[in-house]
């Protein structure tokens, strides 16, 4: 195998895990253990790295090693701005185009995310577990992404896979997925898809659009709550000084009685 193919075959598994959550944000990223897990030397790894560095997915700190970006609350709210601009015009023009085979996968995609939902209500779970979540997230994707494939426009297919992931990574690692989340992104497919397979473009625009900005919301809301978890354990973790600590635990007794 050549240099390049195995470059690429480092960077298609790195770019995996990632989108799996296996490399959660802001974990390092060890180019030994790679290698070692690859079956390959650590140059194609490190270009692998590079690669994905450049793509905005990791950041190289010097004197530190490589980890995996957390994107900020700017940047998630970019993206979804990005994808509103961009999706709702593809959908609108694959109701035009559609192929039956890329409804009957869309269809079948549908089918996966409300068995998703059913098996989470069967067992009385809170949130997916791990497997489940990979595969919901796979059934979101691909939904989104058959799509903009049907569109017919590579340029706006590449513009939103490359979105898609940066935003998934957050998704697939710090966000819980209970049974309202998933039966909401149920919803929303349904809609867009009836709307597709009759034609009516703009249907699936409005339904996308909705769809999208629903979804921002969730993320945005599950970002304040993280935030506020670590002020929390930052506040908690704060020792007050001996003398502080009695007179407020003075003050707080005497409130009392």
């Amino acid at each position: 195998m050549n240099t390049t193919s195995l470059r690429q075959k480092a960077y298609d598994y790195l770019h995996e895990k990632i989108l799996r959550g296996d490399l959660s944000p802001g974990r390092q990223i060890s180019e030994q253990s790679l290698a070692a897990e690859i079956g390959i030397s650590r140059t194609p790894v490190r270009e692998a790295i590079r690669q994905l560095a450049e793509e905005g997915l990791v950041v190289q700190v010097p004197r530190f090693g490589t980890i995996v970006r957390t994107p900020g609350r700017r940047e998630l709210v970019e993206l979804f701005q990005l994808r509103e601009a961009l999706e709702p015009y593809a959908v609108a023009l694959a109701a035009q185009s559609v192929s039956a085979a890329d409804l009957d996968l869309l269809e079948s995609l549908c089918r996966q995310m409300r068995q998703i939902a059913v098996d989470l209500r069967g067992v009385g779970a809170s949130a997916l577990d791990p497997s489940a979540l990979q595969r919901f997230l796979s059934a979101d994707m691909a939904f989104h992404m058959l799509l903009i494939r049907a569109a017919g426009n590579r340029r706006i297919a590449k513009i939103v896979a490359d979105s898609r992931v940066i935003a998934s990574i957050f998704g697939a690692g710090r966000q819980t997925h209970d049974l309202g989340v998933v039966a909401r992104a149920y919803g929303y497919h349904r809609r867009i898809l009836h709307a597709v397979r009759r034609g009516d473009g703009e249907a699936a625009r409005r339904w996308m659009v909705d769809h999208l900005r629903a979804s921002m919301a969730e993320t945005l809301e599950h970002y304040r709550r993280a935030e506020s978890a670590v002020e929390q354990q930052a506040i908690s973790a704060f020792t007050l000084p001996d003398d502080v600590r009695r007179t407020i635990e003075h003050l707080e007794n005497h409130l009392e009685s």
